[in-house]
């Protein structure tokens, strides 16, 4: 118990105990957002590595904090999309939290329907689409220097402007990859969930992004750049573990909450046939879709003609009141005739 209790108080728990616990930002349009200390202490020596030589320290320090900041608020924003979004459907969200591998907005509910998701997840990756309609053209339009400072070899304005542009490329393509839990992934299980169920689109989406996990793990240990093999590796394993957790949920519980009328309610097995309310009937072949609309018509036609006719007997009666059998005409007493027959028929 000593031995555990000692364990339990090194320097290494308590190290990670303080990486995994996070501070708060702010609030901003009703969201608090919070960071991971991780974020805080990592992040910026990351960045730090990965900065081109620069002329002094203070350069480098500079450039390091605000590409710190920069990278932050676009993650930041990605997230407020998403959030955005989710106000249209009902959907509040109350916390933002921040850390090594991105940002992750804790929506109070999920997605209730395969277009709200769809919706969702694609609100995040525009978001890109508007910064790099405003720097763009402003890197395009900017000379070399705009600032010169001594002994500094880059202008700070054109390089945080420069990267602006390459991190809202760079992080839009990424999430846009078909690989859940990533936006793409989410996008690809909305698809799928039009039409088949949702739960079977879940498991579908979710292999997928097993793959991708794989392929990052492949990447990060084909990099020679420790730092850059660590997050890539860290990458593919959130991938997979939040693939299994979706996974596991999708065999227990209804996607999208659909209503309990779904068969998948009281038959465990009905998603794997891809049975379910939300799934829209297969669209027919054009000949199918001729012959359908040809019989409506011919019952529509038949519906009009039998109405027409009953108007035309109702008439007859009319008259045999006024004028009695005799003083109706061949054809009158004809229709009669058929009258009585189609009656007999029917009954």
């Amino acid at each position: 118990m000593t031995a555990y209790r000692d364990y339990d108080n090194s320097p290494l728990m308590q190290l990670l105990r303080f990486c995994t616990r996070s501070f708060a930002i702010g609030d901003f349009f009703g969201v608090h957002v919070r960071m991971y200390w991780a974020a805080a202490i990592l992040m910026p020596l990351l960045l730090w590595h990965w900065l081109p030589p620069t002329g002094t320290a203070l350069e480098t320090f500079v450039l390091t904090a605000i590409c710190f900041f920069a990278l932050f608020t676009i993650v930041w924003t990605h997230e407020m999309g998403h959030i955005a979004c989710g106000w249209r459907f009902r959907i509040r969200t109350d916390l933002i939290t921040l850390s090594p591998l991105g940002g992750l907005a804790h929506m109070n509910a999920p997605a209730s329907t395969p277009r709200a998701e769809l919706l969702i997840a694609l609100a995040g990756p525009a978001v890109h689409l508007i910064w790099l309609a405003v720097f763009w053209p402003l890197q395009l339009l900017l000379p070399d220097r705009v600032l010169n400072i001594d002994g500094w070899i880059r202008c700070p304005i054109h390089y945080t402007v420069g990267k602006l542009v390459d991190w809202n490329i760079g992080l839009m393509l990424f999430n846009l990859l078909p690989f859940f839990p990533l936006d793409g992934g989410r996008t690809l299980r909305a698809l799928l969930a039009m039409r088949v169920h949702p739960n079977l689109a879940t498991m579908w989406a979710t292999t997928v992004g097993f793959i991708g996990g794989g392929l990052f793990i492949v990447l990060g240990l084909m990099r020679q750049d420790e730092f850059a093999r660590s997050i890539y590796i860290v990458m593919g394993l959130s991938n997979i573990s939040a693939c299994l957790n979706e996974r596991r949920l999708a065999r227990h519980v209804l996607v999208y909450q659909q209503a309990m009328q779904d068969p998948w309610a009281t038959d465990p097995d009905a998603w794997k046939r891809g049975a379910g309310p939300l799934a829209p009937p297969r669209r027919r072949h054009f000949f199918a879709r001729w012959l359908r609309a040809r019989a409506e018509r011919k019952a529509q036609r038949a519906a009009a003609a039998a109405a027409a006719f009953d108007r035309e007997v109702d008439e007859i009666l009319e008259r045999v009141h006024q004028v009695g059998m005799s003083g109706l005409t061949d054809r009158e007493k004809a229709v009669l005739k058929r009258a009585s027959q189609r009656r007999r028929g029917a009954g």
